[in-house]
């Protein structure tokens, strides 16, 4: 399978940031990430040169990329469930683009959108699943059609092919999805406007919550201007923390110690500021704080190369295949005729051709034919001449072996061999395969209860005069319990 890498980029508060992100196999790795200071904090879009600037820190001059803004919005929207189980995707997305004008304010003609069905969460071992409800959340992303052509052409100028567009909502909490968890984790990104919360079970966000806090209200709440609203929010999302875990910080406010300090101490078992490493994923809490303000721009690398239902939620402006080919049903027919004909055409000069081709190459190949029979039968007689003279230079090898008692010494030496073996094999060994190699080595398998008995029985041989070296060669855990394990042994002539 091969290895599939993308440039992720983030406009967020004073910075542009970018991380590159690879898939390789089933695993995903963040290669590498970094920021620069927006040229124009005033413009909403990537600035091109701080792009290119940002792709060549990271050396990544060109391919596909993904882009996080806050201008994309995240919604969500109950839909019947029976009539949204009957539709396709392309479906879906059409009927959910004329509903999120009352949610984000952008009518259906100008609304580019991702849509994903929430999947139904599992019951709990040991609890009752609850029934199915009549509606079904849609997960939405909307953006509009004009921004969306204006970024998409930035990343074009800069030398990218830009993929999607993600909200930073179903980005933040994607890099814990790096290694694998059993217990519930809860993730809280702090950022410059708002934070957003979210619990997490298995491959899925339970509960996604955006939050009216931000890193500096926090600051201000802690430095002398403190908040009572503030304070119940965030011990209201502290307590939906599951246990025992400790709830992550991402996000700008994840690398202020006063606030990962106060959070934690809201929390029942504590928190902690997700700590990402180049090339490497998710480690403890001893990397560098600060680079959690790249969580969700890694995110969005992530949830795009990490399966086909993940990017669902992103935006683009392909049109799906379907309405494409309703759109021009009307010229198929004449398509179809057309190519029907290039087809006949094409392939009765192609038939005359290999006629014709055919009848030439026979009469060459059949001249050769007869001159290879020739060339053959000479090399035949000679191989068997060759045959013939090995087998009685090998027969009168064996009878000079014979004669000169080398053959004998062969004979003494396997009897010592075996015999010595037999004494040597500890009780709880049982020797399943012995085969000689050659006329000085062996090769020996079989099954051992422990694991000081497959080292007694070879240093046992090792004390044989005959033994020149035992080399174990593989020793595993055997499928019926015990240790299944392969030796060489080498010997050597040695005289009475």
């Amino acid at each position: 399978m091969f290895d599939r890498k993308l440039l992720a980029v983030e406009v967020a508060g004073r910075h542009i940031r970018a991380a590159v992100v690879t898939k390789k196999g089933k695993g995903l790795e963040i290669l590498d990430f970094s920021q620069v200071d927006r040229p124009d904090p005033e413009d909403d879009l990537p600035a091109i040169e701080a792009i290119k600037t940002l792709a060549t820190r990271m050396d990544y001059t060109s391919g596909p990329a993904v882009y996080v803004t806050s201008l994309a919005r995240a919604v969500e929207i109950s839909m019947n469930r029976k009539k949204v189980s009957k539709m396709k995707h392309y479906q879906l997305m059409e009927a959910v683009k004329w509903e999120v004008e009352p949610y984000t304010g952008v009518t259906g003609m100008q609304a580019l959108i991702g849509a994903k069905k929430e999947d139904k969460a599992a019951a709990d071992p040991g609890m009752v699943p609850e029934p199915d409800e009549t509606d079904i959340t849609v997960n939405v992303s909307v953006l509009e059609r004009n921004i969306y052509r204006a970024i998409k052409e930035r990343f074009k100028v800069a030398g990218f092919k830009l993929a999607r567009i993600y909200p930073p909502e179903v980005c933040f909490y994607m890099p814990v999805f790096i290694e694998e968890f059993e217990a519930p984790r809860a993730i809280l990104d702090i950022g410059q406007d708002y934070s957003n919360f979210a619990i997490l079970k298995g491959e899925r966000p339970a509960l996604i919550n955006t939050l009216p806090v931000s890193m500096e209200a926090i600051i201000d709440h802690l430095t002398g201007n403190p908040s009572g609203e503030l304070e119940s929010t965030l011990k209201f999302t502290a307590r939906q923390v599951p246990e025992p875990m400790p709830l992550i910080i991402s996000g700008p406010g994840a690398g202020d110690r006063r606030i990962v300090d106060y959070i934690s101490s809201l929390c029942a078992n504590g928190a902690e500021p997700i700590a990402l490493k180049k090339a490497a994923g998710l480690t403890g809490a001893g990397d560098d704080s600060l680079n959690a303000v790249y969580a969700t721009v890694a995110g969005a690398g992530i949830r795009e190369l990490k399966s086909k239902k993940e990017r669902l939620t992103g935006i683009n402006d392909v049109e799906p295949l379907v309405p494409r080919l309703k759109k021009s049903a009307y010229l198929m027919p004449l398509i179809v005729t057309v190519l029907l004909i290039t087809f006949l055409f094409g392939h009765f000069q192609y038939m005359r051709w290999q006629e014709s081709s055919f009848k030439s190459r026979i009469t060459r190949l059949s001249a050769e034919l007869q001159e290879k029979k020739a060339r053959n039968a000479k090399y035949d007689e000679a191989k068997k001449e060759l045959e013939d003279l090995k087998k009685e230079i090998d027969f009168t090898k064996n009878k000079i072996a014979f004669i000169t008692g080398r053959a004998d010494e062969d004979i003494v030496q396997v009897i010592n061999f075996f015999r010595d073996l037999a004494g040597s094999i500890p009780e709880t060994v049982i020797l399943e395969k012995l085969i000689q190699k050659d006329t000085l080595e062996y090769e020996l398998a079989g099954l051992s209860f422990d694991l000081s008995s497959v080292g007694g029985f070879a240093t046992r041989m090792q004390k044989k005069r005959w033994c020149e070296s035992v080399v174990i060669k593989s020793l595993k855990k055997a499928d019926k319990g015990g240790l299944q394990f392969e030796f060489l042994v080498k010997t050597r002539m040695v005289s009475e």
